[in-house]
């Protein structure tokens, strides 16, 4: 009993099949919404012959994103104190990371260009801010 007093209660009521059930639910979301953002900009032309803003490309990096950020915060509940903290502060970090290419890389490659960047930019905002509202604060349904 004394151990967990330190615990969070997101630590405490995670099981497996509720990161799973909430993984699930974030990469539901976090897909339906940039394969909306790749139809719109494929409907308005922006981008046609760039790669990175194509269906395959995007549901394949948006489902890699998701089963990290599920598996990172998997790990940092069972082994941290305050797992929505540290989880805010490690995707916040990973956010910004994953940005670089988009505006140092993007913009050289065949079809690309800053504002092709910026619309892969908001993918990953969006994927971000929906893992952390999926599967952060798991007692606030409770």
């Amino acid at each position: 009993m004394g151990t967990e007093t330190g615990m969070s209660s997101s630590a405490r009521s995670l099981t497996a099949s509720g990161l799973t059930r909430s993984g699930v639910v974030a990469l539901a979301v976090s897909l339906g919404i940039n394969l909306l953002i790749v139809f719109v900009a494929n409907a308005g032309g922006i981008a046609p012959q760039l790669e990175a803003l194509n269906y395959g490309p995007v549901t394949f990096f948006t489902t890699l994103g998701v089963i990290g950020a599920t598996v990172t915060y998997g790990l940092l509940a069972r082994f941290s104190a305050s797992p929505d903290r540290l989880f805010l502060i490690v995707a916040a970090i990973v956010l910004v990371l994953s940005l670089v290419p988009d505006f140092t890389v993007i913009p050289n490659q065949p079809g690309g260009s800053l504002f092709a960047g910026a619309i892969l930019g908001l993918m990953h905002v969006t994927t971000a801010v929906v893992c952390v509202g999926v599967l952060t604060d798991r007692s606030a349904g409770q």
